[in-house]
C-alpha cells in the first residue's frame, strides 16, 4: 500500500503539515508506504486548457500534457494506491497551490465521453484534510464549504468515497502580539492548540491507519 500525501499549504511545519505527517505516521503503523510532498517550492501552472488530455489515441490521452515540476507528481499520483490532499482554507476555498495542482489533477482524468465518464486508472482511497481559522459551525453557517463540497464530488467521481477531515479554529502564529489580530482570541487560540490540537491529530493517526487498511 503506497500512500502519497501532498500538502497545499505554503508553511511546512504549521497545521497543515501536523496533520498530514500524522496521518502518514498512522499509515505506517499499519504496514503502508507514504510519501509527504510539500507544494511550496516547486514551479508549474495550474491547466492551460490545451485538451491534449481529451485527445483519443494520442499520447497524452488521460494524462496532463503540460511539462513543469509538478509532472513528478502527478505520475507519482497516477500511480499512488491512496492520495491524500490537504490544504489550509482561504477564502472559503484550497490554496492556490492546491487548486492549481487539483486542476491538473483532475482534469486530465475528466472527459466529456458518455461511453467513458473517467480516464483515471483505476479507484483509489483519497481524503481531502482542510485546516482552518475559523470554527466548524462558522464555517457551515457562512456557506463557504460549498466549494469543498465539489472538491470531495470530485475526488468521489475520478478515484473513490473520499473522507473530508476538518480541523477547525487553529493556531495562526505563536505570537499574536505581534500582528494586527486583535479579531482573535488569543489565549483561546493558544489554549485550544494545547487541548484540542492533540485531539486532532490522534484523529489524524486514525485516518491514517484506516486508510492502510484499504488495500
Amino acid at each position: 500500500m503506497n500512500i502519497l500525501l501532498i500538502n497545499g499549504s505554503p508553511r511546512k511545519n504549521m497545521n497543515t503539515a501536523a496533520i498530514l505527517e500524522k496521518i502518514a505516521e498512522g499509515a505506517r503503523s499499519a504496514g503502508a508506504e507514504t510519501e509527504l510532498v510539500h507544494l511550496i517550492g516547486l514551479s508549474y501552472k495550474g491547466c492551460i486548457n490545451c485538451f491534449r488530455c481529451k485527445e483519443p489515441g494520442g499520447i497524452s490521452y488521460g494524462r496532463c500534457a503540460l511539462r513543469d515540476e509538478l509532472t513528478p507528481l502527478l505520475q507519482k499520483a497516477h500511480e499512488a494506491d491512496a492520495l491524500v490532499l490537504g490544504s489550509p482554507l482561504y477564502f472559503g476555498t484550497e490554496s492556490a497551490e492546491m487548486r492549481a495542482f487539483m486542476e491538473r489533477l483532475w482534469y486530465q482524468y475528466t472527459t466529456f465521453s458518455l461511453e467513458q465518464p473517467s480516464a483515471a486508472p483505476r479507484k483509489k482511497a483519497a481524503a481531502l484534510v482542510y485546516t482552518m481559522h475559523v470554527k466548524e459551525e462558522e464555517l457551515a453557517a457562512s456557506g463557504k464549504s460549498s466549494a469543498l463540497k465539489v472538491s470531495k464530488e470530485t475526488m468521489d467521481r475520478l478515484f473513490a468515497t473520499c473522507e473530508v477531515f476538518l480541523c477547525c479554529d487553529t493556531l495562526h502564529v505563536p505570537d499574536y502580539g505581534k500582528y494586527a489580530m486583535t479579531r482573535w482570541d488569543a489565549p483561546g487560540k493558544l489554549r485550544r492548540r494545547a487541548e484540542v490540537f492533540p485531539k486532532d491529530l490522534e484523529r489524524a493517526f486514525a485516518l491514517g491507519v484506516g486508510m492502510a487498511a484499504k488495500r
